[in-house]
């Protein structure tokens, strides 16, 4: 992870076009759970943390299948409940 995408967010619309995916799919992703929740920055505007998506990517990219993408999430999940708590 780079300190530069550890401070960078995307929009359904950053990771749709990224992935060459429809924004609607994302939604269906996020809903299976095969990518994480997005963050409520404000209201009407959610983003995900750009160092998440990366890190899905690479492990897709390394072989991972879908019980290992949705094992990282569910740890992308604890360690943001974790940071929250801190």
């Amino acid at each position: 992870m780079s300190r530069a995408s550890s401070k960078v967010w995307l929009s359904d619309n950053d990771i749709a076009e990224r992935r060459g995916q429809s924004r609607p799919h994302i939604w269906r992703l996020v809903k299976q759970g095969d990518l994480p929740k997005p963050v409520k920055l404000s209201a009407g505007c959610t983003r995900w943390p750009a160092h998440e998506i990366e890190a899905i990517d690479r492990a897709r990219l390394a072989g991972a299948n879908d019980a290992d993408i949705r094992k990282l999430i569910a740890d992308m999940d604890a360690a943001r409940r974790q940071a929250v708590a801190a």
